[in-house]
């Protein structure tokens, strides 16, 4: 990104819809780089984005985004990958020279610290702050909000498992971190295999055994 004082001051910013990537739902991915590329601009009104045979229902998967115009050029990069580069040269490069008319030294400035609690050494507190941007914990977050509801239906279908909204409880009252590692474990399948099959429902069932374990100490609920 080209973060010079016209691109900064430039009114207004320019940003538009943008369709990253779209596949047919009977047509199961690998990884979603196996995605062809879109084009890296922004929809228009009226813009055809797919074409089917009359009377053929066809479910797609769209990912639509927001796009911001990179300043004198016809790129759409995503927005928060945009500001994400901005928040990055900030923190890496403007606001250590600025500060020291050198090169930034290092260890470099924290994403980010706590500030909800007083400090009595403020620079020992920003030393220990988080490397996380802000765009990594929103992605952390919505991932780990998806796999809570996936999570919940998979166990709930285990002979044995406490109701669905008792895990749902168990899973709320894990962090992000772990209730993305309670289902990194699991494997997809994209045909039949009996070794995938058990291997998931093994894991299922740790988390089955957890969700009932939380259950028995967190009280009687409705089974």
């Amino acid at each position: 990104m080209l973060h010079t004082n016209h691109a900064k001051h430039r009114m207004p910013v320019v940003t538009a819809v943008r369709l990253a990537a779209m596949y047919e739902d009977d047509r199961m991915l690998r990884s979603i780089r196996d995605l062809a590329p879109r084009p890296e601009e922004p929809l228009s009104v009226g813009e055809v984005i797919a074409q089917t045979p009359i009377g053929t229902k066809v479910p797609v998967t769209l990912f639509p985004t927001v796009g911001i115009n990179r300043p004198g050029t016809d790129r759409w990069p995503v927005l928060i990958q945009g500001l994400e580069e901005i928040a990055h040269w900030v923190r890496t490069q403007a606001v250590p020279r600025l500060i020291t008319g050198t090169e930034p030294p290092e260890p470099g400035l924290p994403m980010r610290y706590e500030i909800s609690v007083g400090h009595e050494d403020e620079r020992q507190a920003m030393s220990a702050g988080s490397t996380t941007s802000a765009g990594e914990r929103h992605k952390k977050a919505l991932a780990a909000a998806s796999a809570r509801g996936d999570l919940a239906e998979m166990i709930s279908m285990i002979d044995g498992s406490p109701s669905e909204p008792q895990i749902a409880r168990w899973l709320a009252q894990l962090n992000h971190e772990e209730v993305l590692e309670r289902m990194s474990p699991l494997r997809m399948a994209f045909d039949y295999d009996p070794e995938v099959e058990r291997h998931n429902f093994e894991v299922l069932k740790g988390c089955r055994d957890a969700a009932l374990r939380f259950g028995d100490s967190d009280g009687p609920h409705e089974k």
